[in-house]
């Protein structure tokens, strides 16, 4: 029993993100590891190896969320929250595929080992994966949509503060045409966001989170940047630091005023901390109106304890 414990709680990032990938809202994801967790030490399994035991707690939380839905008669992710690209993106595709695309592209699982764990065979695993992807396809196409429709705010403010499209270049398309031939900015987006070795992070008018890139996630300590959502930095770091921040980000929204260029230490709760040079931005809907804030924050620790 107490291995099984230690397992579990070992895991429970991992379990956590896959609720999340399976719809679960953030206000489910406790209750539904608890449910997870009884269902565990129902089955009382044994694993020679990790990956078994992931697979294991993935198919029991895909009855968690499957069994909530059939409850309450709709899909689980359907309420209208703040989300990242990636789960977005998923809750456009319907569940039993949605498990299979998680395991295997996100994952990382073989065809063998979905099959055993959803109790499928490889071919089933192998068309609803098919599937999964087109409906994934046609749903980023649709959110590409909505972004350049203004939906989650202006684009080019964004890609400006990111160092690729400056107000400049917008006036002059011979330097910038090559780049944006991708039929979507938000395609290139994401992909510089989770290439850029800095943390980048939206928040909404309370200084929660509602998206970070994977470098920001790794950062705060978490295995997924979707773990961030509905946080604050309160959840990462000391309160000395987090009240400066909450100082910082509430006057931007007050103002509309960037906070451009600043230095400031980082101290996270073990005591750990670090140097960073970070510019913040007022985040404005389609109509001006600022809904919250996004910032970009870069490690300089090496050169300032070279000082």
């Amino acid at each position: 029993m107490e291995r099984l414990i230690d397992e579990f709680d070992s895991e429970l990032d991992y379990l956590f993100a896959s609720l999340r990938r399976l719809g679960a809202r953030r206000e489910e994801i406790d209750d539904f590891a608890h449910q997870v967790f009884l269902g565990l030490l129902r089955t009382q399994p044994t694993f020679s190896e990790r990956s078994s035991f992931r697979l294991h707690l993935f198919g029991l939380a895909l009855r968690v969320v499957a069994r909530h839905r059939r409850r309450i008669g709709r899909s689980t992710g359907d309420a209208a929250e703040s989300l990242p690209l990636g789960l977005a993106t998923l809750n456009h595709v319907p569940l039993k595929r949605r498990a299979v695309l998680v395991l295997h592209d996100l994952d990382q699982f073989p065809m063998a080992k979905i099959a055993d764990c959803l109790s499928m065979t490889r071919l089933g695993v192998a068309v609803r994966l098919r599937k999964a992807r087109r409906e994934a396809e046609a749903a980023i196409r649709q959110l590409a949509a909505d972004w350049r429709a203004g939906r989650f705010g202006h684009p080019d403010i964004l890609l400006e503060a990111l160092g690729i499209r400056t107000a400049e270049e917008e006036h002059r398309p011979d330097l910038g045409g090559e780049i944006f031939r991708l039929q979507d900015d938000i395609f290139l987006l994401q992909m510089v966001m989770d290439d850029l070795p800095e943390t980048i992070y939206f928040k909404d008018r309370q200084s929660r989170f509602t998206h970070v890139n994977q470098y920001a996630a790794a950062h705060y300590g978490i295995v997924d940047p979707a773990l961030a959502v509905g946080r604050t930095d309160f959840d990462f770091f000391t309160d000395q630091h987090a009240v400066q921040a909450l100082r910082d980000e509430q006057e931007i929204i007050r103002t509309g005023q960037a906070l451009v260029s600043v230095e400031e230490q980082e101290t996270l709760p073990d005591g750990r901390h670090r140097w960073v040079w970070t510019t913040k931005f007022p985040l404005p809907d389609r109509g001006g109106d600022i809904v919250g804030t996004f910032g970009l924050s870069r490690d300089i620790t090496e050169r300032m304890t070279a000082r």
